[in-house]
């Protein structure tokens, strides 16, 4: 079989498997999804109108798929099918073909421009990610996943960005990108909710041991006295504060806290991008009535200029979230 006859065999075999391919193509879709393994038998290719028009064998078709397509097509006795799995209104990357990119700045801060960079630089992207923020929309942060269409181009993303690359394009380290498999982002997913499961275990048997140990609030009263004598200054007027938006400022954020009433005395430094704060109240009691308010009023904020927010019906992990800090949190401090 001559090459060129081959190179089209194979290019035709390919597109009819093709992501873009199968979003229009519903005879090609169907017969895939007829497979429990998304195999189509060798007779059927044969008969679609693009291979049956140049009179594609069956041989000629398997010749093609096992020696010109191996990246990309596999064979099962007298079917072929995809090495990728082909996912139907897909709203997720898939694992093993994709990345985690973080560092990206103008002009790749859209869809377009950040995949032809990486289409240039490493290969064909076929699927973008914005992860969703608190309030479930795709604001661009810096940070996005990536899906090309050859599983190793995973690794050679991975690896292009740790060290210089051709002349041909500006050098990959230029760009300052933290690039990472998905799989390993998985990984690092896993630790930290591990972490914070383990951290939350615990504060509750901290919390435990101090109820057996004071019955009904026993002994409070006795040992702020104390710990205010110790430090030489008044406990419970330092609040944590995570909820906000991360493009809110610290004015913005000052304006939104005192909805409830409440005078911010001093606010630590709020830069954008953080979605926690720390402030300082007049006393305690107005330290309590900061929280008890917001406790009270399940407050979004819906954008970094909001200093209102929305009030929600209960009180979910998009509200605002206020706590008095205590201990050695209060007096290592922020201020």
């Amino acid at each position: 079989m001559e090459q060129e006859r081959q190179h089209k065999i194979t290019n035709l075999l390919e597109t009819y498997f093709s992501d873009a391919s199968l979003l229009w193509d519903k005879v090609m879709l169907s017969k895939i999804l007829a497979d429990p393994k998304g195999m189509v038998p060798i007779e059927a290719l044969c008969k679609l109108p693009r291979l049956k028009a140049i009179q594609a064998t069956p041989e000629e078709i398997k010749y093609c798929a096992e020696q010109h397509s191996q990246s990309k097509l596999q064979i099962d006795q007298e079917k072929i099918g995809r090495i990728k799995p082909y996912v139907v209104n897909k709203t997720e990357e898939l694992d093993d073909w994709s990345i985690y990119v973080e560092g990206l700045e103008k002009p790749y801060n859209n869809e377009q421009a950040i995949t032809q960079l990486f289409s240039s630089l490493v290969g064909h992207v076929s699927f973008f990610r914005i992860p969703p923020n608190q309030q479930g929309q795709a604001n661009f942060l810096s940070y996005c996943f990536i899906e090309f269409d050859l599983q190793q181009n995973v690794e050679k993303a991975v690896q292009l960005f740790k060290q210089t690359v051709t002349p041909d394009h500006p050098p990959a380290k230029e760009l300052k990108l933290r690039v990472m498999s998905k799989l390993e982002w998985n990984r690092y997913k896993d630790e930290y909710l591990h972490v914070l499961e383990e951290r939350k275990a615990a504060l509750k048997k901290l919390w435990e041991d101090y109820h057996q140990q004071y019955p009904e609030g026993q002994g409070d009263e006795a040992y702020h006295q104390e710990a205010q004598e110790e430090k030489g200054y008044e406990e419970g007027l330092v609040v944590f504060v995570d909820g906000l938006h991360p493009q809110c400022a610290r004015t913005t954020a000052t304006a939104l806290l005192q909805t409830s009433g409440v005078e911010i005395a001093f606010m630590n430094t709020k830069k954008k991008g953080l979605q926690t704060v720390h402030v300082r109240l007049k006393n305690r009691e107005d330290a309590q009535k900061l929280c008890a308010y917001f406790d009270q009023h399940p407050i979004m904020q819906e954008t970094g200029q909001d200093t209102v927010g929305k009030e929600q019906a209960s009180k979910t992990r998009d509200c605002l979230r206020l706590r008095i800090l205590e201990g050695k949190k209060e007096n290592d401090g922020l201020f």
